[in-house]
């Protein structure tokens, strides 16, 4: 209410800044952003068409403060594809330390993708700092995953948005990043496609909000000329592949094209594209 109020009041410009100085900083923040805390992202995981998912979880606490006793502990949670949790992993992190996480050793191959999001408990040492709890800091870290196909080709790929705040140093979250629903949102990668450069795509959603989303991916030939399109709903915390086979592809002719989704909850949670090549390599990308 005092966000809201602060930006409708009749006020001169100058006179904002001046009320904000004035606030408790905890007054001018969200109210799950009122403590401190941890912030981590929600990431994506597949078992199909031969790839496993692999994540180097590393202590970064220790690399920001190096001079501090950073041992620590975490959790990671997996869910499929309509958000509901299939399994849960603690481990140890010792100071400087990184947990290899590999997703086929805790789900069965009968579930074929998903998603799963991981916390590092804020350690103890860090915690006590004055520095940290006046300023109500919460930590994030850009996570990388990898796509291994047939325990060979690696594909990397990084975090790009915020899913779960966990407040303090609790291991259960119960806040979203986006504490309120957001708008629908389109996306266009900034690559063309042509047919005959890979046997085939996939785009990979998340949906971090707490509501099922309905996204539209569209594809184009040269010229704003629409070939193909279909729809699909994407669950709270869920995920979804929506494929643009060779047959879909081969409709872009000999003029290429593009093509873009709709209907995405928030505004950085873009998609990843997988190109699948007829030697069996893979690609990952955010665009």
């Amino acid at each position: 209410m005092l966000r809201t109020l602060y930006r409708h009041l009749p006020l001169p410009k100058a006179a904002k800044p001046w009320l904000k100085s004035r606030m408790p900083l905890a007054w001018q923040r969200q109210r799950q952003f009122r403590k401190y805390g941890s912030i981590n992202e929600l990431y994506f995981w597949r078992l199909d068409q031969g790839i496993d998912t692999v994540a180097p979880i590393q202590n970064y606490f220790s690399s920001l403060f190096p001079d501090l006793d950073t041992a620590t502990r975490g959790q990671v949670w997996i869910f499929n594809s309509d958000g509901n949790e299939i399994a849960s992993h603690e481990f140890n992190l010792p100071v400087h330390g990184m947990h290899p996480l590999r997703i086929s050793e805790l789900v069965g191959h009968g579930n074929s993708y998903g998603t799963f999001m991981w916390h590092i408990r804020i350690p103890d040492s860090v915690a006590s700092l004055e520095v940290v709890r006046k300023n109500l800091i919460y930590f994030t870290d850009r996570g990388y995953i990898c796509y291994e196909r047939d325990h060979s080709q690696p594909a990397f790929m990084h975090g790009v948005d915020r899913y779960a705040v966990f407040q303090e140093q609790c291991m259960q979250s119960s806040e979203l990043f986006y504490g309120q629903t957001e708008g629908k949102h389109d996306w266009t990668p900034e690559f063309p496609i042509q047919g005959g450069m890979q046997s085939a795509i996939d785009v990979m959603l998340l949906n971090r909000t707490k509501r099922p989303c309905d996204c539209l991916i569209t594809l184009y030939r040269n010229g704003g000329i629409k070939i193909f399109e279909t729809t699909q709903k994407v669950m709270p915390r869920g995920g979804a592949i929506l494929p643009l086979g060779d047959d879909i592809l081969a409709q872009l002719q000999d003029s290429g094209g593009y093509f873009k989704v709709s209907g995405l909850p928030t505004q950085w949670g873009r998609p990843a594209i997988t190109r699948h090549y007829s030697c069996g390599a893979i690609s990952v990308m955010h665009c």
